[in-house]
């Protein structure tokens, strides 16, 4: 309630996903975040969980992590996920559906592939974060024309402990991104804040350079850039940015984010802001995230 009321202040736009496991309430969101007050704020889904976290070895693995050799995380994913995943694309929404481990996202592309064999639009067909893919999986995200919904930023904070983690076998197939990009994936790249920093610039910097991790997964600078813009407008249903017709929406930067080097795009100063070809502005009065 609260932040729908507040909508009509918000500097930017705000595409909102419902963590629920009632159909109903998702016809309110979409109601309620939709509704004439909410200009910048729309309800575009349902967000599920498969499986938990690399971090806190509650990732669905097919395999024991390395580290802990009698543990394969959490599985989550229920016939409610796949009801209430169904139920969202049927009333125009997107299912998302978390997944990390190689177990988590095996069971997810099988629920999109059945939803894909109905008929469903792929499209509207998100994995969250794919961070660990199988070998036989790698391949399925473009064949099946869904979206992976990838995070870089996990690199930057994974890196001194992701191969004691998963080891070196699993390692070269943990966020595989040109892997993935080869196989025809549509890649929408995001931060998963608060959990990371929200700074798309340094999730750019962390596609190219991976800290070091498989660089052989590395993104060109062209595809980096691409994830972030056109790859999450997919992503989130929206028109190709900066496209004849598209709204105007923008960032004008100190560097420019194809030439420099991925160093230099975490230095980077964001100049302006526009939204909808309105000038918002950057607010200096508030504190660098750390």
């Amino acid at each position: 309630g609260l932040f729908v009321e507040s909508a009509r202040e918000l500097p930017i736009k705000v595409n909102a996903f419902v963590i629920t496991d009632e159909p109903a309430d998702l016809d309110r969101a979409a109601r309620a975040l939709d509704g004439p007050r909410s200009r910048r704020l729309r309800w575009v889904g349902v967000k599920r969980f498969s499986d938990g976290s690399l971090g806190g070895h509650t990732a669905a693995m097919c395999e024991p992590f390395t580290d802990l050799p009698d543990q394969t995380g959490t599985m989550r994913i229920t016939d409610q996920d796949r009801a209430i995943a169904r139920y969202a694309v049927e009333h125009g929404g997107i299912a998302a559906i978390h997944a990390i481990g190689d177990c988590a996202v095996s069971s997810v592309l099988d629920l999109f592939e059945e939803m894909v064999a109905d008929g469903v639009d792929p499209g509207l067909l998100r994995l969250e974060h794919a961070s660990v893919i199988s070998e036989a999986d790698l391949f399925r995200f473009g064949d099946l024309g869904v979206i992976a919904s990838v995070q870089p930023a996990f690199i930057g904070s994974e890196v001194d402990w992701l191969e004691d983690r998963v080891g070196f076998d699993r390692l070269q197939r943990t966020y595989p991104f040109a892997t993935l990009e080869a196989g025809g994936a549509v890649l929408a790249g995001g931060s998963d804040c608060p959990v990371e920093r929200p700074d798309p610039l340094h999730g750019i910097a962390l596609a190219r350079d991976r800290a070091g991790i498989v660089p052989g997964e590395s993104l060109s600078a062209e595809r980096a850039l691409a994830m972030f813009t056109s790859g999450a407008a997919i992503a989130l249903g929206e028109p190709e940015p900066l496209a004849a017709g598209s709204p105007a929406d923008l960032a004008v930067l100190d560097v420019d984010p194809v030439a420099c080097t991925p160093d230099d795009l975490r230095l980077a100063k964001v100049i302006d802001t526009y939204v909808d070809g309105e000038v918002v502005g950057v607010d200096r009065s508030l504190p660098t995230w750390t």
